[in-house]
């Protein structure tokens, strides 16, 4: 209970900001601490801190973070290296989204454990050399970084509108790239993305022509090929990856047995008409209807796509703490002395 009271606390004093001046807040333990602008407030983080991140754009151009050994210039860069909680007010949420429009947030070695949420990235995003961080409900419109290696980081309910690259760390000499994820429940918005030792279920893959992937398991997911056509086709280059009940919209996958693929036609459901999909998906309703060879036919018995398994997608991707909306109430009563 005394976890609630002090969150509702950091998360009010974010509120109050977006009525006055940009708020930072970092909530350790029973103390809120404020900061004017989010170098200050990094730069004070402590381990296990939760950071609140008030709605608004905020830029990163300006900063500059020395590297990990202290001795390197990277400009328009902020790095986040201990084990904390980042809270944004929402990647999607209108004027009261949090915004990074510019510059690059790294979450480092050292911050194994983070849980980011609530966040849309118009400058770049990286998770480089770490493990078991938890990216949820984000957006990201510019370049999503795993580089270097690491193991278990999970990526939920998040959407990608540029590409996904996972490669060697810009920020540690001879680093591998061998950084693996789990990703569940995403969107994929465009699909020029190369990952590797990632596990890849529920999630949606829109306009989807080709993809380069090494060692994912790959179920429930469902990749559009084409929203006209039944025969197209997914070309799949990348080896070791293993396929299981993936909707194919508009044609089926395409593999070279030299790859060592494991796909087996009979376990995918292929050849799906794209207007026998969507409930709406004008509407950005995902939903599978009910004529849809996807409902119940996930490995889970569940819907493939963002709305199975037991927890399926939140469509407004609110960072899990409390939020406030402002109503506009006019400062006048009317004719019956009402507000």
């Amino acid at each position: 209970m005394k976890q609630k009271i002090f969150s509702c606390i950091a998360a009010s004093v974010l509120f109050c900001a977006t009525m006055s001046a940009q708020v930072f807040v970092i909530e350790r333990g029973s103390n809120s601490l404020p900061y004017s602008n989010i170098k200050a407030a990094i730069d004070a983080l402590q381990d296990n801190d939760h950071l609140y991140l008030p709605p608004g754009e905020h830029s990163l151009e300006g900063y500059t973070w020395e590297g990990y050994e202290g001795t390197q210039n990277h400009s328009n860069t902020v790095c986040v290296n201990k084990k904390v909680s980042i809270y944004g007010g929402g990647c999607s949420n209108g004027a009261n989204s949090t915004v990074l429009k510019s510059g690059a947030l790294i979450i480092g070695k050292d911050a194994e454990g983070s849980l980011i949420t609530g966040i849309r990235f118009d400058g770049s995003f990286y998770l480089d050399n770490v493990s078991n961080c938890i990216v949820s409900r984000c957006l990201t419109n510019s370049t999503f970084y795993l580089t270097g290696t690491g193991d278990n980081n999970v990526i939920t309910e998040c959407e990608f509108k540029s590409s996904i690259s996972s490669t060697s760390s810009p920020y540690i000499s001879n680093s591998n790239s061998g950084l693996s994820c789990i990703f569940s429940k995403c969107i994929f918005g465009t699909y020029s993305n190369t990952l590797r030792a990632s596990n890849v279920y529920n999630c949606m893959f829109k306009a989807a022509a080709s993809g380069v992937f090494y060692n994912w398991a790959v179920s429930n997911n469902i990749f559009i090929i084409s929203t006209s056509a039944t025969h197209s086709q997914f070309k799949i280059s990348g080896t070791q990856n293993t396929f299981a009940k993936n909707l194919w919209v508009g044609g089926v996958p395409n593999v070279r047995a030299e790859d060592n693929n494991s796909l087996n036609p009979d376990n995918e459901i292929a050849k799906e008409p794209y207007a026998n999909v969507f409930v709406d998906a004008d509407a950005a309703d995902y939903h599978l209807k009910d004529a849809c060879n996807g409902k119940d036919a996930g490995t889970d018995g569940k819907d493939v796509g963002l709305y199975g398994t037991s927890v399926p997608f939140k469509e407004n991707r609110l960072p899990a703490i409390p939020n406030f909306s402002l109503k506009a109430i006019s400062p006048e009563t009317d004719a019956t002395g009402k507000l």
